[in-house]
């Protein structure tokens, strides 16, 4: 009679024990989670003797929850754009692939790429799925603490 009562009560906790459910978010996108706010951007293609980067006159901010899979990028304060995301590799026709963010709303994708020292979110101008686009500009974002 007690192991009845016993395994009913373990059955019973078993049955109503509610597991939190969450998505595992592997290491590289943990790393691109959160807010980035725009440092500089580098010209693709200076011209000779030119500046090679500047300084934005405006502020923009991207934040990428990757738990829920969105996008969203502000432009001084209003929203610019909002996309569901994925990260994926693009081969470059050899066999050596890139980190590419792909924004669905649009069907476009960025490269991406961290720098060291200091720590910088760099994406690559976006261009259309299906395309390479050569000579785009790279804009660096600095985590937003």
């Amino acid at each position: 009679m007690k192991m009845t009562i016993i395994t009913f009560l373990i059955t019973f906790l078993m049955v109503n024990c509610q597991l939190e459910s969450s998505q595992a978010i592997n290491p590289e996108m943990s790393k691109l989670n959160g807010k980035w706010k725009l440092s500089k951007i580098g010209y693709g293609f200076p011209a000779p003797n030119g500046p090679t980067e500047y300084k934005p006159t405006y502020e923009e901010v991207l934040d990428f929850n990757f738990s829920t899979n969105a996008f969203t990028r502000t432009k001084d304060g209003k929203v610019e754009e909002i996309s569901n995301i994925k990260t994926s590799k693009l081969t470059d026709g050899g066999t050596s692939s890139r980190d590419i963010i792909i924004f669905e709303k649009d069907s476009t994708y960025s490269f991406y790429s961290f720098t060291e020292n200091p720590i910088y979110l760099v994406l690559y101008q976006a261009a259309p799925i299906g395309s390479v686009l050569a000579d785009g500009n790279s804009y660096f974002y600095e985590k937003v603490k």
